[in-house]
């Protein structure tokens, strides 16, 4: 597994991406004044080869424009690469043979509280934070089989391979 922090990484440059997006997450509230569960977190702008979301044990294909949601799992194929884009405007890239799943994802966009975590199977995975990581500096986490990445870091690059 390698870690990098490059200093002028961007997901742009991992994929070829060019992603100008701008999104507000969907953040209601109850009755009770607490927020009510976003009903969508992720967005694909991106999408090349077979990209598929797995959602309680089903799979879809990831067009761009799908939209994801928490406990979500993002999967390419050999011949894949994907770019999320997420509400607090952070950018993930993943190549071919790549698996994340989304464990958690809340954000308030008038605070930029929050957390993101998110566990990268294998694949090799770029992230650029967003507005949460400007909130807390341990709100953004990335986690492998071997490691996990938080703290400061606000872009990075993580290889997971596959054990042979």
């Amino acid at each position: 597994m390698k870690i990098t922090w490059p200093g002028c990484l961007s997901c742009s440059a991992v994929l070829g991406l060019t992603i100008s997006w701008s999104v507000a997450a969907q953040v209601g509230t109850t009755t009770a004044g607490a927020p009510a569960p976003q009903t969508w977190v992720a967005q694909v702008k991106v999408s090349r080869g077979i990209v598929r979301i797995e959602r309680a044990g089903q799979r879809f294909p990831a067009p761009v424009g799908a939209r994801l949601k928490v406990e979500d799992s993002v999967i390419t194929e050999a011949n894949g690469s994907v770019g999320l884009m997420f509400a607090d405007n952070s950018t993930l890239s993943m190549g071919p043979g790549g698996e994340v799943f989304l464990k958690t994802f809340n954000y308030d966009p008038t605070t930029y509280m929050g957390a993101f975590d998110a566990f990268v199977k294998q694949g090799t995975v770029s992230l650029q934070a967003g507005n949460l990581a400007q909130g807390a500096a341990d709100s953004v986490k990335v986690r492998t089989p071997q490691a996990e990445v938080k703290g400061n870091a606000r872009q990075f690059m993580v290889s997971v391979e596959e054990k042979k």
